[in-house]
């Protein structure tokens, strides 16, 4: 995932926030904000809910911040690029593991839903009302995605992938798993929380239906234990 610059990330920046305490206390109201939008929402939150959650006076708010919108803006986007470290993502991921490697990216983002649900609603929320951070959102999928889209013609010579097509192909399979998230995670969906799955479940059935869509074969059943028994539906064709 793409990581923020440093302009976007000092533009709302005021003095008061340039020493050491004041950076502790910026910290502590976003912190505040991210508690409030998890427990209450993006349109329901106030500066008084986030200062009385940071426990601060509320003229406190405007000597770090000018606004609730810039507050939530920072904090989202913070939230939303915090998975951008490729290298811890794939710190235990084993050489030449496609599904591990899979698997690791799934995991993140399985977390990013399950333990901040309405953390992401808002996240989508704020996307639908704000054309800059909507583009930002989309940027940081694309470069979620972009580091198969290039291995993917080293991957399968024979197919003479164009970089349109792999792009295709990995946006397709990506979306369905997207979709599953957002209704089991945040539309609560009765249907599918019936299936009562943990992060971990969750990652591997993503990650299990994301490798047999792109290699057309199921993952070595040793590094499954939910979808283990889904490798029969490859020998029933």
């Amino acid at each position: 995932m793409a990581r923020p610059s440093k302009q976007a990330a000092g533009k709302d920046r005021l003095p008061g926030a340039r020493s050491a305490r004041g950076e502790r206390a910026r910290a502590g109201l976003k912190a505040a904000a991210l508690r409030v939008l998890e427990r209450d929402g993006y349109h329901r939150m106030r500066i008084a809910d986030v200062t009385r959650e940071a426990g601060v006076a509320q003229g406190l708010f405007y000597h770090y911040f000018k606004d609730l919108k810039s507050l939530t803006l920072e904090v989202l986007t913070e939230y939303a690029q915090a998975g951008a470290d490729i290298d811890r993502i794939e710190r235990d991921v084993p050489r030449g593991d496609w599904y591990a490697r899979i698997y690791a990216y799934n995991l993140m983002v399985v977390r990013s839903y399950a333990r901040r649900p309405g953390v992401m609603r808002c996240l989508l929320q704020l996307a639908d009302e704000d054309e800059a951070f909507s583009g930002m959102l989309r940027e940081n999928y694309r470069a979620q995605l972009m580091w198969l889209v290039d291995v993917m013609p080293r991957l399968f010579p024979e197919v003479r992938f164009k970089k349109h097509q792999a792009l295709m192909v990995v946006y397709a399979v990506a979306g369905i798993g997207e979709g599953l998230m957002r209704e089991y995670f945040i539309n609560e969906s009765g249907t599918l929380r019936a299936a009562d799955l943990n992060e971990e479940q969750m990652a591997e059935l993503l990650s299990t239906y994301f490798y047999r869509a792109l290699f057309l074969e199921h993952p070595d059943t040793k590094q499954l234990k939910y979808t283990r028994n889904l490798a029969a539906m490859a020998r029933s064709h």
